[in-house]
């Protein structure tokens, strides 16, 4: 029986949102656990597909290592990031990732957009704003630095769901999740030989558990549902994953919910919503 997309984006959704609680609790260097993040899922799918006998580049692949080697600047701000400041912050910067991506399509692409939808783009924007307005800009605040780092890589992250959109329908769900680690498995991997005589058993079972769930079975479940349903619907679904995350934030590592994190967050996802509604 053919799975329901619909059901493997909320499942996707619900695995991503519990990002933040990993990276919390393994307290490995960003460097470290991209590591495992990107090579964990690239090498168990290459495996597959050499016992499959998939040729895997049996198309053009030079967009999709492009996406790749962005994608593994991503997942190293992304996971920064979460390390720096709280859970709510950086899920909540993250999902003004739709602001970048209208941006990029005007600027690049010359696409013409309703003035209603530029005064829009400020709304996200303002957002993004007010959560930074309490923090002193400085190198020396935790906040500042990671939540800086989520704004950049929720940048790129506009840039890679265009990519991989676009050739999703060449590649499998788990091709498409291959190419998307690929590169940053080779970018991290001297990170692990020089820290991994720190870590316990139990830390990198837990580091390897981590890179399967997000990296291979959300992902997976992303792309093959994304051959199926419309960009714009998965995005809608995906604001469930700053529920669950920030509520996984608020019960299990005490973080409060400042009026500035509300009403910055309340429009970031207001406005996005709107945009996609164009």
């Amino acid at each position: 029986m053919k799975a329901n997309p619909y059901l493997q984006v909320l499942l996707a959704i619900l695995i991503l949102g519990s990002t933040g609680v990993f990276i919390k609790v393994l307290e490995f260097p960003p460097a470290t656990l991209s590591f495992f993040r990107t090579a964990v899922p690239a090498s168990l799918l290459f495996l597959y597909f050499r016992i499959k006998k998939v040729n895997l580049f049996r198309y053009p692949s030079g967009l999709m290592l492009v996406g790749s080697g962005l994608n593994a600047i991503r997942i190293f701000l992304f996971i920064f990031g979460f390390t720096y400041t709280s859970i709510s912050n950086a899920v909540l910067i993250l999902n003004a990732w739709p602001v970048f991506a209208n941006l990029f399509s005007i600027i690049f692409l010359g696409e013409k957009v309703p003035r209603r939808n530029l005064l829009l783009l400020l709304l996200p924007l303002s957002g993004i704003l007010l959560l930074f307005v309490d923090q002193p800009v400085s190198l020396q605040n935790q906040d500042f630095i990671g939540m800086s780092a989520m704004v950049l890589s929720a940048v790129i992250y506009s840039l890679t769901i265009i990519i991989f959109k676009r050739e999703s329908t060449k590649y499998s769900g788990y091709e498409t999740t291959f190419f998307q680690n690929l590169i940053g498995g080779f970018i991290f991997l001297p990170f692990l030989w020089h820290q991994e005589a720190q870590y316990s058993v139990e830390q990198v079972s837990l580091g390897i558990v981590y890179a399967f769930l997000i990296g291979l079975v959300a992902f997976s479940l992303y792309f093959s549902a994304l051959r199926q349903i419309k960009a714009s619907t998965i995005s809608f679904m995906s604001y469930l994953e700053v529920v669950v995350a920030t509520s996984f934030g608020v019960f299990l590592f005490d973080e409060t919910l400042s009026w500035n994190v509300i009403a910055g967050g309340s429009l970031i996802i207001i406005s996005t919503i709107m945009l996609k509604k164009q």
